[in-house]
């Protein structure tokens, strides 16, 4: 076997977990609005129980949803009315081989104040809030009240042992109740709950304590931030010296993460630039000084370097996160040594961006995700023809779809290589997993029966002789048409199309002057450090103030890359400003009531682009007389 190590069992107490992968919790919001498991719940558990996971730690569940609420559609077991999705989901994990872990959690402060039916949040100390110092955001908890959640803690570990759970974890990361106490920059307290390191860790301690007592024997693990990476947190110094305290009030297990929010949210959810397995270095320093089992989490894609943790003594368990998002298969895949059938997880976010949107867990990579009851792809008539128009990964993807169901399918892509706006995606630096992906549905391609064609012929004609019964346009987007004066093609190009052809693309040499990009978008703001990245200085020029920039991207994406980019001294930002002319190598801006002239050596256009769907417009007009089926898709459509 080639991951030894990660297929070797472990025993916590009185669980066996079969293997060391595990899933940590993330919030699917495919519960019901009163916390109930749903259905669509169990069916997303199960996939990744039966994708071969040792461990699943199911969701945040909410001990007490009236002060702790922190999501919609957060999962509660607050009384026996909660039991019978909890029982149904246990048995969905266990019935697969998995370990069913219940994670237990209160938002405290972090808690989402419009669900909630106190008049505010609870927590360790009173919050004001910044904007009107006399409106009080979160009330500092009585002796009673923390008696109060602390016995909501142990009813609610009562009920999942009910449930069949075989071990409980405590969220004790990411600025939740139980952070909140221990931490210095949220626990103002000088009483028994404060005042100190030992009091801080009461709160904690006696919440390990009461637990303890609800589940006997069974694990209780410990989620925890080792470096909450904000000004007046919790460091990794501080957690080396408080882990051991809680490995002696009763905690079998350390699940190790980063980061609070929204403070440090980057920590906890990472970028895509994150490299991968960043947080060993700080699992590796917790297993140093505690004897108990450690969960490692975050940017561990591939098996390699879960094996390669668990040889390094980084951690005892991985815990893979969006990984099992992108591919419920991970473990079996990697038994198999199968790894490069494994859907990798690029850490684009859309889990988070997208999936919140639509009130339930989704993947940019995995359209089953989230979508489990829908089943498997029907199948199409025998003997079915299809055609597909593009190679992005909405293409390939609808490509290899049609040849599971049955059809005999072409995939025609005008240029030489496959990847579409992938390809551009891939370009700008950090955002090397996308290649991967394109790599991964290269491969895709080639094991299957789809027939690729490179620099196709994409005609009407060409298209219709094949009569098809299905025809698919993933035929992207197009370059908008310009007026600024003085630009041609010998001294400017579409921002899309320098992306498309890094590094070759026939540019001036750094020296001969900076490059004007004119867009401030995600598109431009990216080329721009693309061009930074082969030595170029460049001006930006925004038409919409700083703040503004990369509107459009993923948050933690865009924050991310932001910092970076407006750090860099080989950048000038022009925001607010228009592009006049550009004559004889001096482009002509106007900002506000300002004219601001700059040489520059050329200039890329990233002012957006337009769908391109004319093709499938011309085929799906009825005076055409085509008999084929047409579906436009991808960002052709969108």
């Amino acid at each position: 076997m080639r991951y030894p190590l990660l297929f070797k069992p472990l025993r916590i107490r009185n669980v066996v977990i079969p293997n060391r992968t595990v899933m940590p919790p993330m919030s699917t919001q495919l519960g019901t609005v009163d916390g109930r498991v749903s259905d669509a719940q169990i069916a997303f558990y199960r996939a990744r129980a039966t994708g071969g996971t040792g461990m699943i730690i199911v969701e945040f569940c909410c001990v007490e949803l009236a002060s702790g609420q922190s999501e919609p559609n957060q999962l509660a077991l607050e009384s026996t009315d909660h039991l019978r999705g909890h029982r149904l989901l246990v048995n969905a994990i266990t019935a697969a081989g998995s370990v069913a872990c219940l994670q237990l959690q209160h938002g405290g402060a972090a808690a989402k104040r419009s669900l909630l039916k106190t008049s505010t949040t609870i927590g360790p100390s009173d919050i004001f809030s910044r904007k009107d110092p006399s409106k009080q955001t979160c009330k500092g908890m009585s002796h009673s009240e923390i008696e109060t959640i602390i016995e909501c803690f142990g009813r609610s570990a009562e009920l999942g042992i009910k449930a069949g759970y075989q071990a409980v974890e405590l969220h004790g990361a990411h600025g939740y109740l139980l952070t909140q106490f221990m931490s210095p920059r949220s626990n103002k307290r000088d009483d028994v709950w404060g005042g100190n390191e030992a009091g801080r860790l009461e709160f904690p301690r006696r919440v390990i304590h009461r637990v303890r007592q609800a589940i006997g024997n069974r694990p209780l693990i410990y989620r925890l931030s080792a470096d909450e990476f904000c000004e007046g947190g919790l460091t990794i110094e501080d957690m080396e010296r408080i882990c051991p305290i809680l490995v002696d009030a009763g905690i079998d297990a350390i699940h190790v993460s980063t980061g609070v929010g929204p403070e440090s949210f980057d920590k906890v959810l990472d970028p895509m630039s994150a490299p991968d397995g960043w947080r060993l270095p700080y699992s590796r320093r917790i297993r140093q000084v505690c004897n108990v089992p450690i969960i490692t989490v975050g940017q561990i894609r591939h098996p390699d370097t879960a094996e390669q943790a668990l040889r390094n003594g980084d951690a005892d368990l991985i815990a893979l996160g969006r990984t099992l998002l992108a591919d419920p298969e991970w473990s079996n895949k990697a038994r198999a040594d199968d790894a490069d059938a494994i859907i990798p997880c690029t850490s684009c976010n859309f889990c988070v961006a997208n999936g919140f949107a639509e009130n339930s867990i989704r993947c940019a990579n995995n359209p089953a995700t989230g979508r489990e009851l829908n089943g498997d792809i029907p199948q199409l008539t025998t003997g079915a023809r299809a055609v597909v128009v593009g190679s992005g990964p909405a293409g390939i993807n609808a490509a290899l779809n049609l040849a599971t169901a049955g059809a005999h399918t072409t995939l025609l892509e005008s240029q030489n290589r496959l990847g579409g706006g992938l390809i551009v995606s891939a370009a700008p630096p950090f955002k090397d997993k996308l290649e991967r992906y394109r790599q991964y549905l290269i491969r895709q391609l080639q094991a299957s029966t789809v027939a690729v064609e490179l620099e196709a012929n994409t005609s009407q004609q060409n298209i219709t002789t094949r009569q098809p019964d299905i025809v698919v346009f993933a035929t992207g987007s197009r370059a908008r048409p310009h007026s600024f004066s003085g630009l041609d093609s010998s001294n400017s190009c579409d921002a899309f199309e320098l992306l498309n052809s890094l590094p070759s693309h026939a540019l001036p040499a750094p020296d001969a002057g900076p490059i004007l990009v004119l867009g401030g978008g995600e598109t431009g703001c990216e080329t721009c450090e693309a061009l930074i990245a082969q030595g170029y200085k460049v001006i930006l020029s925004s038409r919409s103030p700083a703040r503004q920039l990369a509107r459009s991207a993923e948050m933690i994406y865009r924050n991310d890359l932001l910092q970076r980019l407006l750090a860099s001294p080989q950048l000038e930002l022009i925001c607010n400003s228009e592009l006049d002319n550009v004559h004889k190598g001096i482009a002509q801006l106007r900002a506000s009531d300002e004219v601001l002239n700059r040489a520059i050596s050329y200039c890329v256009l990233a002012q957006g682009r337009d769908r391109e769907h004319r093709l499938h417009d011309a085929l799906s007009t009825p005076s055409t007389g085509s008999n084929f089926e047409c579906a436009l898709i991808g960002d052709a459509h969108t």
